[in-house]
C-alpha cells in the first residue's frame, strides 16, 4: 500500500481521519472510500487520498488494508504513533476529520467523558497546528461532547497563533437533522421516498438540540403532543441506540453516515467542483474579544445572547466560513422561541464554559 504518494501530487485532495479504527472511524472511512469516487470521476486529473490514523496500529493497519482492496479510485494509507504517523497523516491534509475519543460507557458521567476526550482533542489540535496549513485546512470535529470540545479545539489552535482558527473548525451536528428527518417521516406515516427536511439548530446534546418543526414540511399536520414527543425523540435519539446496544456502544453507523455527507461537501469544495458549500455546522459566532466570525454572525449572536458557539446555517469557501445565516432563527414560532431556545442557550452556555475553563487550566 503506497503511504506517501499523495504528498507528491498537487492535484491530490487529502483527507486525514484521526481515530480511523474506532466504531465511527471505520464506518466513516468505508463511506468515504466508496462515496467519494463519483467526485474523482467528475474531475479528470484529480485524486482523493484518505490517510487513516489511530493509536491502535493493528486495527488501523487492518482496516486500511481491507479498504484498499475496494475497487474505487480513492487511495488509502494507514498511520500509527510508532512511525511518526500523526505527522505523516496530517502533512498536506486539506480536510481533517476527528472521530477520535472514547464513547460514553455505562457508569461514565458526561464530565468523565469530557475530561478524557478533551485531552485527546487538545493533543490532536497541537498536531494540526504543527503540521497543517491553518489558513486553509478544514477541521471537522465529531468527538463528543461537541458542545464543549469545539471550544477546546478552537482555543487550542488559537494558542498556536491561528487567530482565524474559528473560521476553519466545524462541529458536526448533522446527525440531529438526519434523525429529525427520519423520525418526522415515521410520525407522519408517509410512504413517500422523499425525506422531509427538518432544520435543526443549537448544540449537539439533549435539550441544546432545537428541531425547528415549524419550518419542516408536513409537521403542521401533527398534534401539539405529537410535536413535543418528536422534539424529545430527536433530542435524545442517541439514548435509543445506547439502550438497544445494551450499554455496549453508542451511535456509530448513523453518525458515520451523517459525517460522510458533510465531509463529501468539503471534498467537493476543495476539489474546486463548487465555489462554496452551505450546511448547518457548529461554529464560533464571536470570540472573547467580541470579534464576529463572519457577516451575519451578529444577527445570530443577538438572538442567542450568552453563547459564543452555535449550530447554524453557514456558507463556507476555501478560506473558511464566509457568512452566517440567521433566517431560520428569525422565523421560529412562538413555542420554539419562548420554550426551546432559552433552555438551549442556558445549557449550551454551560457546555461552552466548561470547554473554555478546561483550556485555561490545561498545561
Amino acid at each position: 500500500m503506497p503511504h506517501y504518494l499523495e504528498e507528491q501530487d498537487s492535484h491530490v485532495t487529502k483527507i486525514a481521519v484521526l481515530g480511523a479504527a474506532g466504531g465511527i472511524g471505520q464506518s466513516l472511512s468505508l463511506l468515504l472510500k466508496t462515496g467519494l469516487a463519483p467526485l474523482v470521476l467528475r474531475s479528470p486529473g484529480s485524486h482523493v487520498h484518505m490517510a487513516m490514523y489511530d493509536v491502535n496500529r493493528d486495527a488501523v493497519a487492518g482496516a486500511a488494508t481491507d479498504l484498499s482492496h475496494i475497487d474505487t479510485p480513492v487511495s488509502v494509507s494507514f498511520h500509527a504513533p510508532d512511525d511518526a504517523g500523526l505527522e505523516r497523516a496530517l502533512t498536506r491534509a486539506q480536510i481533517v476529520v476527528i472521530p477520535a475519543g472514547v464513547p460514553r460507557k455505562p457508569g461514565m458521567t458526561r464530565d468523565d467523558l469530557f475530561a478524557v476526550n478533551a485531552r485527546i482533542v487538545a493533543g490532536l489540535g497541537d498536531a494540526i497546528a504543527a503540521h497543517c496549513d491553518l489558513a486553509h485546512v478544514a477541521v471537522l470535529l465529531i468527538s463528543n461532547p461537541v458542545n464543549s470540545l469545539v471550544p477546546v479545539l478552537v482555543e487550542r489552535l488559537a494558542a498556536h497563533g491561528a487567530e482565524q482558527a474559528a473560521r476553519h473548525v466545524f462541529g458536526l451536528t448533522q446527525l440531529d437533522a438526519v434523525r429529525a428527518s427520519t423520525f418526522l417521516r415515521d410520525a407522519l406515516g408517509s410512504d413517500s421516498h422523499d425525506m422531509p427536511l427538518v432544520p435543526v439548530v443549537g448544540g449537539h446534546s439533549g435539550d441544546t438540540i432545537v428541531p425547528l418543526l415549524s419550518q419542516a414540511p408536513g409537521a403542521d399536520a401533527l398534534s401539539p403532543d405529537a410535536r413535543r414527543a418528536l422534539v424529545h425523540r430527536v433530542q435524545y435519539g442517541g439514548d435509543e441506540v445506547v439502550q438497544a446496544k445494551n450499554g455496549a456502544g453508542s451511535a456509530t453507523l448513523s453518525m458515520a453516515y451523517a459525517a460522510a455527507r458533510v465531509t463529501a461537501k468539503f471534498v467537493e469544495l476543495q476539489m474546486g467542483l463548487v465555489p462554496e458549500l452551505h450546511d448547518t455546522l457548529y461554529v464560533q459566532l464571536r470570540d472573547a474579544r467580541g470579534r464576529l466570525l463572519a457577516p451575519g454572525a451578529e444577527q445570530v449572536a443577538e438572538l442567542v445572547p450568552g453563547v459564543e458557539y452555535f449550530s447554524v446555517p453557514v456558507t463556507v469557501t476555501g478560506k473558511g466560513v464566509s457568512h452566517v445565516h440567521g433566517e431560520l432563527l428569525a422565523r421560529m414560532d412562538a413555542h420554539e422561541r419562548a420554550q426551546l431556545l432559552p433552555v438551549c442557550v442556558k445549557n449550551l452556555a454551560a457546555n461552552i464554559r466548561a470547554g473554555q475553563e478546561w483550556v485555561a487550566a490545561a498545561p
